[in-house]
């Protein structure tokens, strides 16, 4: 009865070292917050097809044509993207989306999103604003 808790035991150290291997090795990534931040829902399928496929803007004129194209009320934010850039994140259904990012020493940026898991039609989004400062590749 006790080997399934030694194996426990060595795999959760196996694991740590693992986890402090990659610590040591410059893996440490520093969280980014985005400076500003829309999100919306929409039970408009079709407004979808709106969204950059590379799932991020670089250009006033796009964040505008986007803006509109997803109905937000107010008039678009002027940006100056060539300090900044906005991500888009979107969500299946009528969910919310939250995002997270992260950059490494290399000036690599990574970004996580998790999303609410409510069936039916329609998407959600989030449009998160980050500086370029300090980023290399995303």
């Amino acid at each position: 009865m006790r080997l399934p808790s030694i194996a426990l035991g060595i795999g959760l150290v196996v694991v740590g070292l693992f986890v402090a291997a990659e610590g040591h090795a410059g893996g440490e990534k520093k969280a980014i917050k985005p400076t500003q931040r829309w999100a919306g829902k929409d039970a408009d399928d079709a407004k979808k097809q709106a969204a950059p496929k590379a799932g991020y803007l670089t250009s006033q004129e796009a964040f505008e044509k986007l803006w509109d194209a997803w109905s937000r009320k107010e008039k678009a934010p002027k940006l100056d993207f060539k300090k900044q850039i906005v991500f888009v994140n979107m969500s299946s259904g009528p969910n919310s989306i939250s995002s997270s990012y992260s950059l490494d020493a290399k000036g690599n940026l990574t970004s996580r999103s998790q999303q609410t898991l409510i069936a039916g039609p329609g998407f959600g989004y989030g449009l998160d604003v980050l500086d370029r400062e300090g980023i290399k590749s995303y």
